[in-house]
């Protein structure tokens, strides 16, 4: 199974900011593959070490469970490019396992893995 999930919650939320990197850890440990396509404030989390600075009510810290999913060769993790340049973000600052993509490239991943959709925002 490919799992794609949709985020938009950042650092301003961090509680529903590591909700679904919980999915997606939880899929991954199911052997499933993972894209998950971060938008609106949840681009922040992949800028610099952002996510490490995440700390959920609940939840354990986001940044080690980020680092994992972002190395994991069955993740793919995609950054809005839209949302990362209306915020004049730097590009060399994202985080080395995320890449600048369109929603064309999510539906695109969606698509072509016959993949479950998830969103989270």
């Amino acid at each position: 199974m490919h799992l794609a999930i949709a985020s938009t919650y950042g650092p301003t939320d961090p509680t529903r900011a590591t909700v679904p990197f919980l999915h997606a850890r939880a899929a991954r440990e199911q052997g499933d593959a993972v894209t998950i396509m971060l938008l609106h404030d949840a681009v922040l989390l992949a800028h610099g070490d952002s996510a490490q600075d995440i700390r959920a009510f609940g939840p354990p810290p986001l940044g080690a469970i980020f680092e994992e999913l972002a190395a994991d060769p069955n993740v793919t993790l995609l950054v809005c490019k839209p949302c990362h340049t209306v915020r004049r973000l730097e590009e060399s600052r994202l985080h080395a396992g995320a890449r600048l993509a369109t929603m064309g490239d999510f539906h695109r991943a969606i698509r072509e893995n016959g993949a479950t959709v998830s969103n989270y925002g």
